[in-house]
């Protein structure tokens, strides 16, 4: 199935904000915030009836084999709605590693299980300190015999509702091996730890050396590390998607209290000072925006995504960021309360603004790049 026409997606995009907006709004939103699991499974499964989660999925394991920028779309509107749900880590990061992987039995066992929602994924591709350098991944794979996995992961998305993870370790000498890896697998804990986007949670996943069967690994062992490297920029792409989408609904809200919200008798959007705040996060929206298309462009165009993603990151995380701080400063005394959703949409960008890799990082990578030298964090 080619990518969708324009229209077409116009109507995709419509379809999937009107669903989002019933069942993902503000209220339903807060009631996630302190639950077990941290997201709907109703609504996961009407999304995956949907199809959303088959989209870039190949036809032969289940999926629709449309592009990466129909799923943007998808990506774009739950960032619009922060909608708990762990579609970054399981249907886009977690899909591509099986997608890309030489092991085609073990993408035919999970990719229609991931295309119809009944498997959840969750990629574990930080080290202790939360770098993806390949040199400071703290999960070791030592191969003398059985390979065998050992260390910890940090800041993995969703590893607490996942069936299996995709587990990137160290192999000595730069090189990494992706395998996955059961959650309920002896030797392996996962742990939820605190973070301040209480719509998706950060788990740190400990492997007490867990044997792996030849058949769960994506390829040879320590050959993976390009495939690595381009997870974790699908992964930032991903993220810039949802921030964008965040960023924009942000400045959707902030801009209708600025003719709603009256000051001295007037609307305090006509004061010069709440214009230029606007003005100015249109252009940080308008520019992330082109970031994001830009990047999955890449992705679309069977390009290496690691340049594009490390600009779209580099830009779109603070610009993001920028729109929601500046957003909570339009609405004033009562965008600092927890009963206005603005910490919502802020916690949501500053989260994506770091999720594989910080713009300081992906900015190493394109001077790295340029010098052709090695990031060092």
């Amino acid at each position: 199935m080619p990518a969708l026409s324009d229209a077409e997606r116009d109507e995709f995009r419509d379809s999937a904000r009107r669903l989002l907006a019933d069942r993902s709004a503000s209220g339903q939103v807060r009631a996630l915030l302190d639950d077990e699991t941290g997201f709907d499974r109703s609504l996961w499964s009407s999304m995956a009836e949907l199809g959303w989660f088959a989209i870039h999925i190949g036809e032969s394991h289940g999926g629709m084999g449309a592009s990466y920028g129909d799923l943007a779309v998808i990506l774009h509107e739950l960032g619009r709605q922060v909608t708990p749900a762990p579609v970054l880590g399981s249907v886009l990061v977690g899909a591509e590693a099986l997608i890309r992987s030489s092991n085609e039995g073990l993408a035919a066992e999970l990719l229609p299980g991931v295309a119809s929602g009944e498997i959840v994924l969750a990629a574990a591709l930080a080290g202790e300190s939360g770098s993806h350098a390949p040199d400071r991944l703290t999960v070791s794979c030592t191969t003398a015999g059985p390979t065998v996995l050992d260390g910890v992961a940090r800041f993995v998305l969703d590893a607490h509702v996942a069936d299996h993870l995709v587990i990137a370790a160290a192999n000595g000498e730069g090189g990494v091996t992706l395998a996955v890896v059961d959650r309920s697998a002896p030797g392996v804990t996962v742990e939820v730890e605190p973070s301040f986007d209480r719509t998706r949670r950060l788990a740190r996943v400990t492997l007490d050396q867990v044997a792996v069967d030849d058949a769960r690994l994506l390829g040879r062992p320590g050959a993976d590390r390009a495939l690595f490297e381009r997870l974790v920029a699908v992964g930032a792409i991903g993220a810039v998607c949802d921030a964008v989408g965040a960023a924009e609904r942000v400045l959707e809200i902030a801009n209708t209290y600025a003719k709603e919200r009256f000051q001295f008798e007037r609307p305090i959007g006509s004061f010069q000072a709440v214009k230029h705040h606007l003005a100015n996060m249109l252009v940080d929206v308008e520019s992330s925006r082109a970031a994001a298309t830009i990047a999955i462009d890449a992705l679309d165009g069977g390009d290496d995504p690691r340049s594009a993603a490390a600009i779209a990151t580099s830009f779109a995380g603070p610009a993001c960021t920028r729109v929601a701080h500046t957003a909570v400063q339009v609405f004033g005394g009562i965008g600092f309360t927890w009963e206005h959703d603005a910490h919502l949409f802020l916690k949501r960008v500053r989260l994506d603004e770091a999720l594989f890799g910080t713009p300081a990082w992906h900015r190493q990578h394109l001077a790295a790049e340029l010098l052709d030298g090695e990031p060092s964090v």
